[in-house]
């Protein structure tokens, strides 16, 4: 019996017509959470638009982010949980989410509740990063006062 070959997602997509899978990893946090939600893609058809989610390739590995802006032959792209912004050609993005299920419920990316989620969640961006950076800096101002009065840290 032959070992099926393992398919990229472009090949899936192209044969298919859209991509189903898990999600992996955490920038897409709190709305996808790694290896629990599962996405729907589909190829990319048209230039996409501020709030969609792309499907893009950065050297070889997927990543999924959601789009900021429309620039000149690409996107402004950012992860949801993610602090820094991305400039993405037009020719490494190759899908874009269309569904997904979110502890076992399903979700569209028309949805109106949906939507409403994304523009609040980017609406709080700027004071999120504030509140992430000082904490960073405090515990960074700790941690060296800690050293400096002789502390070890655990390990």
């Amino acid at each position: 019996m032959e070992q099926s070959e393992k398919q990229t997602i472009e090949q899936v997509l192209l044969t298919h017509g859209k991509y189903i899978g898990p999600t992996v990893g955490v920038s897409m946090l709190p709305m996808l959470k790694n290896r629990r939600d599962t996405i729907v893609v589909v190829p990319k058809t048209e230039r996409l638009k501020p709030l969609d989610v792309a499907l893009y390739k950065r050297g070889e590995a997927y990543v999924l982010h959601r789009v900021l802006k429309v620039v000149d032959g690409g996107y402004i792209i950012r992860g949801d949980n993610c602090y820094a912004d991305e400039d993405v050609p037009e020719e490494t993005v190759i899908g874009v989410l269309s569904e997904f299920f979110r502890k076992g419920k399903h979700y569209t990316c028309t949805d109106k509740k949906y939507l409403k989620y994304v523009r609040k969640h980017l609406k709080h961006y700027k004071c999120r990063r504030f509140f992430v950076i000082l904490k960073a800096k405090s515990r960074n101002a700790v941690k060296k006062i800690l050293r400096a009065l002789g502390w070890r840290s655990k390990k």
